[in-house]
């Protein structure tokens, strides 16, 4: 059982990469195809620049179209780094300092992340659009919500051993493993991770860099109406 579950974790972030790189070459291909302005190759200004990391962090596109979602996805979105940063002590060795500061936030965030997939669930099932209540979007939502739910049952009450299970965790890291944990409830949250990052939609990395090449065009056709 263990040498299968490894191997599914492999297998699991081999196929993530390779969807990654493979949604990077169709973007760049779409890029290319389409038509642009002639200064669309001309750098971002610094206004721009600021603009753009505006739209990436503060969601402006969403708070424009539905103020309401925008306050639960800031909220998760805002959450979901912090609690990864607090997984980080099991995948690191030694721990950087960093880490450790960042555990108290992460343990705050992990309260904070299940409350704001309610909200979201709330408002995408009350909205009557299917871009907010797609089937995907909703399974995404209550995968993350489980994780997240089991997290902190396990944070308040079911403990794992947690030498055991950095120990399974940095051996696969390591390509070493390690024994798996006894915790049922752990070996259910790796799993859901797993599952997880199966269906994780690859834009969602690329997101940032697709965020600014729209504000370069952006920039590029005001230039090009501004000469006309």
């Amino acid at each position: 059982m263990g040498k299968l579950l490894i191997l599914a974790v492999y297998a699991t972030y081999a196929a993530f990469w390779i969807r990654f790189y493979a949604h990077i070459l169709v973007w760049r291909r779409a890029v290319r195809q389409n038509p642009q302005p002639a200064s669309a190759g001309a750098p971002l200004g610094g206004k721009a620049c600021a603009l753009a990391v505006r739209d990436v962090l503060f969601f402006r596109r969403l708070i424009m179209v539905n103020p309401a979602l925008w306050v639960g996805e800031w909220v998760f979105h805002a959450s979901f780094p912090l609690v990864l940063a607090r997984h980080l002590r099991f995948f690191l060795n030694p721990i950087p300092p960093l880490v450790w500061y960042l555990q108290t936030p992460g343990l705050i965030a992990g309260y904070l992340l299940p409350l704001s997939l309610l909200y979201i669930l709330i408002i995408r099932l009350c909205t009557k659009h299917e871009k907010y209540a797609s089937p995907a979007n909703i399974f995404l939502l209550c995968l993350v919500l489980v994780i997240s739910a089991i997290g902190l049952l396990m944070q308040a009450q079911f403990k794992p051993d947690l030498v055991d299970a950095k120990l399974f965790i940095y051996g696969i890291m390591s390509f070493a493993p390690a024994a798996v944990p006894g915790s049922v409830l752990f070996m259910i949250h790796f799993l859901l991770v797993l599952v997880l990052v199966s269906f994780l939609p690859t834009h969602i990395v690329t997101g940032p860099i697709i965020m600014l090449e729209a504000r370069k065009r952006e920039q590029a056709l005001q230039l090009v109406i501004h000469e006309k």
